[in-house]
């Protein structure tokens, strides 16, 4: 049985304990950093470099546009890779019933967007015709489970034509200009440049 407790005397703070913080390899073991005081006003008084506008791209018969089922899945580093008459949808919208691919990761995020789009695209909701598919690996092949590759799968199905873009770590680094250094992707980079040329 407990002893009653002294009404007189403050009950003992309980402090819960915490799991240890795992190390981060830019924190460290800290959950936070902190810059200067003054930071935000010395960056202030730095000139702001004013972004350039894209230029309108001379659209004709062989535009073939890329667009991302969802942001960061590398549409302008592939239009970067192809030829002139591959457009970054992000850039410049698609004109009307323009041809274009979906690029899309293999986030399960992004496949879903991949496959709603494409049903869009099947019942004439989208302004553009959709001509295929690019599956980006936004990860290495040892990583994506087997339930995302059989969802990958469907969803490359529900396009004309549907090609995959091997996971490229080296794009990720900073002050890295992407190149195409596997042959899966020299392979897939012609076969846009030729759907670009003869439609499929």
């Amino acid at each position: 049985m407990d002893s009653p407790r002294n009404p007189f005397v403050a009950a003992p703070e309980v402090i819960e304990e915490q799991d240890p913080m795992d190390v981060d390899l830019i924190l460290g073991s800290r959950e936070a950093i902190r810059g200067p005081q003054n930071l935000q006003q010395t960056l202030a008084q730095e000139p702001v470099p004013e972004d350039e506008e894209a230029v309108p791209v001379e659209v004709t018969q062989a535009t073939l546009w890329l667009v991302g089922a969802s942001g960061g899945v590398g549409t302008s580093t592939l239009a970067g890779l192809c030829c002139e008459q591959v457009v970054d949808a992000g850039v410049q919208e698609p004109e009307w019933a323009s041809r274009a691919l979906l690029v899309c990761s293999t986030s399960a995020a992004s496949l879903e967007a991949a496959a709603q789009l494409a049903r869009k695209s099947a019942t004439g909701l989208l302004a553009y015709e959709l001509v295929g598919l690019v599956i980006v690996h936004d990860r290495p092949k040892n990583r994506i489970t087997k339930p995302t590759l059989s969802f990958a799968r469907g969803v490359a199905r529900m396009f004309p034509v549907a090609m995959t873009v091997p996971y490229e770590s080296s794009w990720r680094e900073v002050g890295t200009t992407p190149t195409a250094s596997s042959t899966r992707l020299k392979t897939v980079l012609r076969k846009i440049h030729k759907i670009a040329q003869t439609g499929h």
